[in-house]
């Protein structure tokens, strides 16, 4: 019941009150007493009448503070002119809306000013109202940037032999005979200049249906992923149009590397390439793979080494531009131990999926199911957040719970990195937001506890609230070691070996080289997923239903990913 209507029903009580002490008032001073009461019950048939059906239709009468099409107005008017944070809050749930990257060069920004330019919208009639639901037609026109790309390189392929013959030789190539940069550069700048100039045969006009909400007093539009996409150019790559633009164009003459991020609100990532899954028995085959994609394995030496003593006989793995991912297993420091090596190119790509993509929902399914959803190119299971009512939970960086009691947090900032929050560091719900806010954090994690900070074991004591950690249970660990670097860990019984206690996945984690890692949800929860498979031998061989999953998805376009 919202405000409105239980407002409403309470005036009604008030005025059934009314006429029945009135009715009683009158029969005491023995005064109009046919007159009242007959009012009295007629107008306590009619009032009981309408308390039934605003209790079974929901609100009867409501006064919005604007109508449909002024909400639509506004959320376009700002988003076009250049004032996006405006148009957010007319949306029923906080999403990003596209915005110049920062930091762009002239040549750069002059495509995200076209695109700026060429916002335009109407709407398609009124808007059609059914009780606290509307829709609302539009169109909106904005330039599709992809058209510019071709037409671009066209001028530079026409442009460069006129300069080749115009300038001196050394003017154009260096020592080894190619072209200098700075050449490159100012012709490119020259074309998209020329080209963006004149954009307008290149803007495209899309029809579409707005949907709303009234909710608070007021009309609320439901994202939609649509004209999300119409205010980014109708670009899969959003921010990194330009610098993957400049790649396409000069690709050829040059070589530019590619960036690609994965939007934060992105439900459905690209798929993997399931032909660039394998595996392998021989430990060369893995080390020219990292090798063969050293702009992702540059950034750190891998935690897989080739005298690994591999139990099953073989490595699974995964490698594209973006993403490369070994799994093995191996009996180490005497236990049976499943490990995941894995580099991502870009933050964007760890990520975390509830089930129902919705937080709080009643749903579980098992973690390979989630796996298949969200497109993960491998997957380990998360702290099973719907299970417990306890911690400080934060996902798409809003606070959803705060109940801190003595558990260590485990937060995953925007760009990739672990940072951890003891028992009393955060004491009040502000003091857990301005932190979320102040860290960039994306989401957060309350299972626990923290194994291993600055390489060094951390020690939580023989009490945990969490996991039992002084038993022997499965154990589920996340690790990570400089920037978009991770070893992700399970360990089962197996091989002659038992479980473990959480002393021994601290011990292990710090002795594979971990910056920092963090104890996930054990037992049969501790899953590692590949190939939407299960990977280590969960306990009793059946996957149990949880809530979510950490996971890590390619961000090569499935167009390019082939």
């Amino acid at each position: 019941m919202d405000a409105l209507h239980s407002g409403m029903v309470k005036l009604l009580a008030i005025l059934l009150c009314f006429f029945f002490l009135r009715g009683v008032w009158g029969e005491i001073r023995r005064r109009e007493e046919a007159l009242w009461s007959t009012l009295s019950g007629f107008f306590l048939c009619i009032l009981l009448l309408c308390c039934v059906l605003a209790d079974s239709r929901g609100t009867l009468v409501f006064k919005p503070s604007c109508t449909p099409e002024e909400t639509v107005t506004h959320f376009l008017d700002s988003f076009s002119g250049g004032h996006p944070e405006e148009a957010v809050a007319d949306l029923s749930t906080p999403r990003q809306l596209f915005t110049t990257p920062e930091g762009v060069d002239e040549t750069a920004a002059l495509y995200y000013q076209a695109l700026q330019n060429s916002y335009s919208w109407e709407l398609r009639g009124p808007a059609k109202t059914e009780e606290t639901h509307a829709s609302q037609r539009i169109a909106f026109t904005s330039l599709k940037l992809s058209t510019l790309t071709p037409l671009i390189e066209g001028y530079v392929m026409e442009r460069l032999p006129v300069v080749i013959d115009e300038r001196p030789k050394s003017e154009v190539f260096d020592e080894e005979e190619n072209y200098r940069p700075e050449v490159l550069d100012e012709i490119y700048a020259e074309g998209v200049q020329k080209i963006t100039d004149n954009a307008e045969d290149y803007y495209v006009t899309t029809e579409l249906t707005l949907s709303l909400d009234y909710r608070d007093g007021r009309w609320y539009i439901l994202p939609d992923d649509e004209l999300l996409l119409c205010f980014s150019g109708y670009s899969e790559d959003g921010e990194m149009f330009a610098n993957n633009a400049r790649a396409d164009v000069l690709g050829q003459l040059t070589y530019i590397p590619k960036h690609y991020v994965i939007p934060e609100d992105m439900v459905l990532v690209p798929a993997p390439n399931q032909n660039k899954y394998g595996t392998t028995d021989d430990p060369q085959v893995i080390k020219d793979l990292l090798a063969a994609y050293p702009r992702v394995t540059g950034i750190d030496e891998p935690f897989w080494h080739e005298d690994i003593k591999i139990l099953d006989g073989q490595y699974n793995y995964y490698a594209d531009e973006t993403i490369v991912a070994v799994a093995w297993r191996e009996l180490y420091m005497g236990k049976n131990c499943s490990f995941a090596d894995v580099y991502i190119a870009d933050p964007s790509q760890l990520r975390r999926k509830l089930a129902d993509d919705t937080y709080g929902s009643p749903i579980h399914k098992s973690a390979t199911a989630l796996a298949a959803e969200a497109n993960a190119v491998i997957a380990l299971n998360g702290d099973f957040y719907k299970f417990r009512g306890i911690g400080i939970t934060a996902y798409r960086r809003q606070l959803y719970r705060f109940n801190p009691s003595r558990l260590e947090l485990c937060h995953m900032d925007a760009s990739g990195n672990m940072h951890f929050t003891y028992s009393g560091e955060l004491e009040t719900k502000e003091d857990a937001e301005k932190y979320i806010a102040d860290n960039d954090i994306i989401f957060s994690l309350a299972f626990g506890p923290v194994l291993v900070e600055d390489y060094k074991v951390h020690d939580a004591g023989d009490w945990y609230q969490l996991g039992e950690v002084t038993e022997h249970y499965s154990r589920s660990s996340l690790g990570q070691r400089g920037s978009c670097h991770y070893l992700l860990m399970t360990i089962n019984p197996g091989y002659g070996t038992g479980s473990a206690t959480i002393v021994d996945s601290r011990n292990i984690m710090q002795a594979m080289g971990v910056e920092r890692a963090y104890a996930m949800d054990g037992g049969q929860t501790a899953e590692i997923v590949i190939q939407n498979r299960m990977f280590n031998p969960v306990d009793f061989l059946n996957e149990r239903m949880v809530s979510d999953i950490i996971y890590f998805a390619t961000a090569l376009p499935e167009s390019e990913n082939r």
